[in-house]
């Protein structure tokens, strides 16, 4: 008798299923291989880098530049307004400049000259800005957005190195909506 060797069902599944447990073994050895060596070696780079110094050095040029008194200069007190939203707010705005006071002089001069080129500028910039902007309670970004203006214009660039313009206020207020 001669017996032939038909496959079994369970010989079958086991040919076209999933991997067998020793090959997926090795791959899952493997990976934890490599996430171990890469931890190992992360460590010891750390362990043999160590801390890293500090130095606090004195910058002498703000020392002398915080030494000096401070004016702060109104630039506007006026009621703008903001449609954004597709109904009109109405805002008080007041804008404080603060210069060193030697240069208070040459700010003064300056805003007299273009003061309403600058109120033109700043009201452009109040009625493009968004509402959630406008109701921000330190109008952070409005300070910001002016504070760049008036140093782009008058000192050449947003951020000079030793800049003239030290600091923008704006007195914040709640805007109030005009039926229209």
């Amino acid at each position: 008798m001669t017996s032939t060797h038909e496959p079994s069902s369970n010989d079958t599944a086991n040919d076209s299923g999933r991997p067998s447990g020793g090959r997926f073994r090795t791959l899952v050895l493997a990976a934890g291989l490599l996430v171990g060596e890469a931890v190992l070696l992360l460590g010891g780079y750390h362990y043999l880098a160590g801390p890293q110094t500090v130095s606090a050095e004195v910058d002498h040029d703000f020392d002398d530049r915080g030494g000096q008194r401070i004016a702060e200069l109104q630039l506007i007190d006026e009621q703008l307004t903001n449609n954004r939203m597709g109904a009109v707010y109405v805002y008080p705005v007041e804008i404080y400049v603060q210069v060193a006071e030697p240069d208070s002089e040459w700010w003064t001069q300056l805003t007299s000259q273009y003061h309403n080129e600058i109120r033109a500028e700043i009201a452009a910039l109040w009625r493009s800005a968004d509402q959630l902007v406008l109701d921000d309670p330190k109008l952070e970004v409005m300070t910001r957005r002016v504070q760049t203006l008036l140093r782009t214009r008058f000192e050449g660039e947003a951020n000079p190195e030793v800049p003239r313009i030290n600091k923008v206020v704006i007195v914040p207020s709640t805007g109030f909506r005009v039926r229209g």
